[in-house]
């Protein structure tokens, strides 16, 4: 006769802590290719760590509203939404036109261009005293938002926006972290 286990699984699981590990992981090798000198595609981790970073955003205050709100989180509804709902929870000051705010407005407009794919068109003509770049050209306007300087930024923004929200919230970091555990036992027949 062939063993027979009883498997009980008790689990929180958090993705948040697993994108916001990814865009640290993407922001980690964007600096280290940078300091090697290495821009070899370079576009490619940059672009991660801020998609990452705003799935990251999104899941945190997915998270909080979780916690705070329980079945009455409105799941569906837009980011900016759900921080203004929050913020009127938990009495919080917001001001879009400030950090990290205002980041966390750039962030979510970054990875809804991204998520929403759309032909760009441009049909330009330049007048210049110098020759121009013409690569350049082929550039899409979201690209501009890939630079060192505004990855950090946005990554320091969203956890500082996430240590706001916990510290409104009454959460402590304890409980924001996957955890569980299991048991096994022998089922004798």
């Amino acid at each position: 006769m062939a063993q027979k286990y009883e498997i009980h699984v008790e689990a929180e699981r958090f993705i948040h802590n697993d994108l916001s590990s990814c865009a640290f992981y993407m922001r980690k090798l964007m600096h280290e290719k940078i300091d090697s000198g290495d821009n070899n595609g370079l576009y490619f981790p940059m672009m991660s760590c801020l998609v990452f970073s705003a799935f990251a955003l999104e899941a945190k205050v997915n998270f909080v509203g979780w916690k705070v709100l329980k079945d009455g989180w409105p799941e569906r509804a837009n980011i900016k939404a759900k921080i203004r709902l929050l913020a009127e929870v938990l009495s919080l000051e917001l001001d879009w036109g400030q950090r990290p705010l205002q980041t966390i407005s750039k962030i979510i407009r970054f990875r809804d261009t991204l998520a929403h794919g759309k032909p760009e068109i441009v049909n330009e003509t330049l007048v210049t005293d110098v020759e121009p770049e013409i690569w350049s050209a082929l550039e899409a306007q979201w690209t501009t938002a890939l630079t060192a300087e505004n990855i950090d930024r946005c990554d320091d923004d969203v956890e500082a926006f996430w240590k706001q929200l916990l510290t409104a919230a009454g959460i402590a970091v304890s409980e924001t972290l996957t955890h569980g555990g299991h048991h096994l036992s022998s089922v004798v027949e």
